[in-house]
């Protein structure tokens, strides 16, 4: 979230222009650091600027992780991000939940059926694992 609810205004640039450049961020990692066969989720233009909506911040936090789980759907993946990446997975995939709290180093584990046939697959919905208080991750659930 690049808005003035994750960062003040102050900070920001002028402009709008954090000048991040994912080639030039990969140049100063250690050589065989950077999979260059990775599928990129987004081209670096489409990258949010400043005062992004919330909305569409966690939108896109929700559109990775399915993206993610579809593209690498045989492997177990680890997701590190921010407080809200955490909240999202949360809150997306866990019917009527309301997240308020997410605490430094909170988690949230999912789960998914995936179905196999020949070549392709389908995948069932995510199953949130967490229960509140244990993982760092404050919320009501009226199903709880």
């Amino acid at each position: 979230m690049i808005s003035r609810e994750a960062i003040s205004p102050a900070l920001a640039p002028k402009d709008g222009n954090w000048g991040f450049d994912i080639a030039e961020r990969e140049a100063i990692l250690p050589a065989g650091t950077v999979d260059k066969n990775a599928k990129k989720m987004y081209k670096e233009h489409q990258l949010r600027k400043w005062e992004g909506p919330v909305l569409g911040a966690r939108a896109r936090y929700e559109q990775v992780i399915k993206d993610l789980a579809d593209n690498y759907h045989t492997e177990n993946l680890l997701l590190v991000t921010h407080g809200e990446g955490v909240g999202v997975a949360l809150a997306a995939f866990l019917k009527n939940a309301i997240v308020y709290e997410v605490d430094y180093c909170a988690y949230v584990e999912l789960k998914r059926p995936i179905f196999k046939e020949d070549q392709s697959f389908t995948a069932g919905g995510f199953e949130v694992l967490t229960r509140s208080g244990q993982t760092g991750i404050g919320y009501i659930h009226p199903s709880a």
